[in-house]
């Protein structure tokens, strides 16, 4: 575990009665996510790091990040006062939706084969790894997490956002008959969770944290299987290394307009892999100018201590490729950045 890790723990048992503002967190975590690859070089960004000690979405008690580095920009005052703004993946045209072709469901990590009807509920993030496609998602104030798959092998035992304890009872027992199960989680919280098959061939489940279980069919009313979407958001790659694939795909966008993050991972049939992270924040001022690399004739710049690779030139966004295990090196984090695609505005996800 982390130091940020230890001190979000620990906060959440010591504040067991009130509410979190995980979009703070969120948001936070975003700004201390280079600083940490770079001293550290880990497999993870900060950002995701949090949505999953957060993933269950339980509410309790406004907390904030403590002793914070003197090298990482944070955000401003004005963040806690900052409306959110939902974000929706970019559409992928000409691309079949889930109902079409459920086969397609998971295989490809830079395509969602889902959407949902316009201002029905808000993103938190999405991801695509493992053949199964996922969203977290504010439905009237509550998190709901959603999984998709093309069958019920591919959903891992343990549902996202359910404590491990939970795991038997709840997923194991789901025959996708749309039945909803209930169990008691942490500090008295009461855990929901459905399985159904929203059309044939497409296999659903959705958890949430909530008093009834009226947020589950609230989404799955808007959930919509003719559409899809662009895992990456801003960030497409159009060059991989030889014999490697975009395996996993994760997207944060719960403190947007603040801050967002998005990540990932590229590998083949080595051990290691590459991760690529782009962090956008509007907190940051500043950007490095100098580079020492030429990445597809933009300006980049080469940590000292290695195994990290930023492309220089994006305004309040740092975007990088940290290679890590056997048979990757900056030869392969070159070729990603070089062809890394980012849209021209990151503050206009109607843009992307």
């Amino acid at each position: 575990m982390t130091d940020l890790d230890q001190r979000i723990d620990q906060t959440l048992r010591e504040r067991a009665e009130g509410g979190v503002d995980t979009d703070r967190l969120l948001a936070t975590a975003v700004t201390r996510g280079r600083a940490r690859i770079r001293r550290r070089r880990t497999t993870a960004g900060t950002t995701l790091g949090v949505l999953a000690v957060l993933g269950l979405g339980v509410a309790i008690g406004p907390v904030r990040l403590l002793d914070s580095d003197p090298d990482v920009v944070m955000p401003g005052l004005g963040l806690p006062a900052d409306a959110p703004v939902s974000v929706v993946p970019p559409r992928a045209d000409g691309v079949p939706g889930a109902a079409d072709r459920p086969d397609l469901i998971g295989a490809d990590p830079q395509v969602l084969h889902f959407g949902f009807a316009p201002d029905r509920l808000r993103y938190l993030s999405w991801t695509v790894q493992s053949g199964v496609e996922m969203a977290r998602l504010d439905v009237a104030g509550r998190t709901v997490t959603l999984e998709l798959s093309r069958s019920t092998e591919a959903l891992p035992r343990r549902a996202q956002g359910l404590p491990a304890e939970l795991v038997p009872d709840l997923v194991t027992n789901g025959v996708f008959d749309g039945s909803v199960s209930r169990a008691m989680g942490p500090y008295g919280v009461t855990v929901w969770l459905r399985h159904w098959q929203p059309a044939p061939g497409v296999y659903a489940r959705a958890s949430a944290v909530a008093d009834d279980d009226r947020v589950l069919f609230d989404m799955a009313a808007a959930l919509r299987l003719d559409q899809a979407h662009h895992c990456g958001g801003p960030l497409r790659l159009t060059a991989l290394p030889a014999g490697t694939q975009v395996n996993r795909c994760e997207v944060t966008v719960a403190p947007y307009p603040a801050a967002f993050g998005v990540q990932l991972m590229v590998s083949g049939t080595d051990v290691g892999a590459v991760q690529v992270q782009l962090q956008y924040a509007r907190s940051i001022a500043g950007s490095r100018t100098a580079g020492n690399r030429t990445l597809g004739g933009r300006p980049g710049y080469a940590a000292p201590q290695g195994g990290e690779l930023e492309l220089l030139g994006l305004p309040q966004a740092h975007l990088t490729a940290n290679w890590m295990g056997e048979g990757y090196d900056e030869d392969d984090a070159a070729t990603l950045l070089g062809g890394a695609q980012v849209a021209a505005h990151l503050d206009r996800p109607a843009t992307w």
